[in-house]
């Protein structure tokens, strides 16, 4: 039973998957966000779009969600024709997988914008950009969106599905492009740009806020390390500014775009919907689109089971009669009551969250399966259940 108002109040997952260019999973731990994302890849494909989805969970569920041993972080092909021997179609779109590798990532970015290869080796061989691009705090999150932007420019899919960290995350993540040109403020290059020893330890207090700012995560990142390497990089680094300052607002720009849909994957839970609430708070205010509100492993009853808070005693005598242990058919009893009881509280929950979220937004409840999905055919079917897919009863 769905909570959230009436179906054609709300758009649906199908639309979302077939309108949009890229799609970016949001969500805490633990509800299944990655294997949502892979879902919404295969629909795409299934629907006849070339897709790409793309993780910066290291965990690998991707991987395995997707049959895979492995994903490289520019992209591996997922082999969809064991659908076919599975009574379903197979999709016509083309689908591919990768996780982020965030050094070859920021090794990637540095080649393509260094204008002549003195400035790339210059940069490439720099100690201070060598620890930067691995721990710089959002460098992760700032690198996925460039890959996002990048697979975006290729002209290689159609569809690009995005698979972020948990919810802890999500705020660096939408975060990124304004951290990138704070970083890039004008005054800081030009003053991590001279020597430190030149300026002495004086001149520190004397520098704007932003300029602070950066220092204090470069010496955060660096620890032991001087200033000399990293005024070196700055000095080699500035030949990029324009680029890159240009890719940070192209960034923005693109997480802000019509054609991206943000989807808030949630659970039934309590505190998990509270989070779910906190990331949507954390949507509106960086102004980015979000599109749909998906409550994964949820646990539904039919009307007819709801309408029978217990069970008939005549059952228990029969299962009695026919030789059931008592101890089994008391667990039987509890089990059937706390069954009811958690499907009145998570309805209730549910029923609460959706009149938060706006009626322009897709909403899908997905019930809890007895088993991980670990394959194409699973994924396939979570997406049908999703509402991302048609079944073949929609289909006709």
């Amino acid at each position: 039973m769905t909570l959230a108002p009436a179906p054609e109040a709300r758009p649906s997952l199908f639309e979302l998957v077939a309108k949009h260019r890229a799609i970016v999973c949001v969500g805490t731990g633990g509800v299944g966000k990655t294997t949502v994302a892979a879902a919404l890849g295969l629909a795409g494909a299934m629907q006849g779009r070339r897709s790409m989805v793309l993780t910066i969970d290291p965990a690998r569920q991707l991987a395995r969600a997707l049959g895979l041993d492995g994903l490289r972080w520019d992209g591996e092909p997922v082999d969809v024709s064991p659908l076919a021997t599975l009574g379903m179609p197979v999709p016509s779109g083309g689908l591919c997988a990768g996780m982020l590798d965030q050094k070859a990532a920021w090794d990637a970015f540095i080649t393509r914008h260094a204008p002549n290869p003195d400035v790339r080796e210059a940069l490439l061989g720099n100690r201070f950009y060598q620890q930067l691009s691995t721990s710089m705090a959002g460098s992760t999150e700032y690198m996925a969106i460039e890959e996002l932007c990048e697979l975006d420019e290729s002209g290689r899919y159609d569809l690009i599905v995005v698979d972020t960290p948990p919810a802890g995350h999500v705020v660096d993540f939408l975060r990124a492009p304004e951290r990138l040109e704070r970083f890039l403020d004008a005054e800081v290059l030009g003053w991590l740009s001279r020597p430190y020893q030149a300026l002495g330890r004086g001149a520190f207090r004397t520098v704007s806020d932003s300029v602070r700012y950066v220092v204090r995560q470069l010496e955060r990142a660096m620890g032991t390390h001087t200033l000399r390497d990293i005024s070196a990089f700055f000095v080699a680094f500035d030949a990029l500014f324009g680029d890159v300052a240009a890719r940070a607002a192209r960034a923005r720009g693109l997480l802000q775009s019509p054609q991206t849909a943000f989807v808030l994957v949630v659970g039934p839970g309590e505190r998990v919907l509270a989070e779910g609430g906190a990331l949507m708070d954390s949507i509106a205010r960086f102004e980015v689109p979000l599109r749909a509100v998906l409550v994964n492993r949820v646990h539904p009853l039919s009307e007819a089971e709801r309408a029978r808070p217990s069970l008939p005693e005549s059952i228990y005598t029969e299962l009695g009669v026919a030789g059931v242990e008592a101890q089994v058919l008391r667990w039987l009893r509890t089990s059937w009551q706390e069954a009811i009881l958690t499907d009145q509280t998570e309805r209730e929950r549910l029923r609460r969250f959706a009149e938060t979220v706006p009626p322009t937004v897709a909403w899908s409840e997905v019930e809890e399966l007895d088993h991980d999905a670990h394959s194409l055919l699973d994924l396939a079917q979570l997406a049908q259940r999703m509402g991302a897919l048609r079944t073949r009863s929609e289909l006709g």
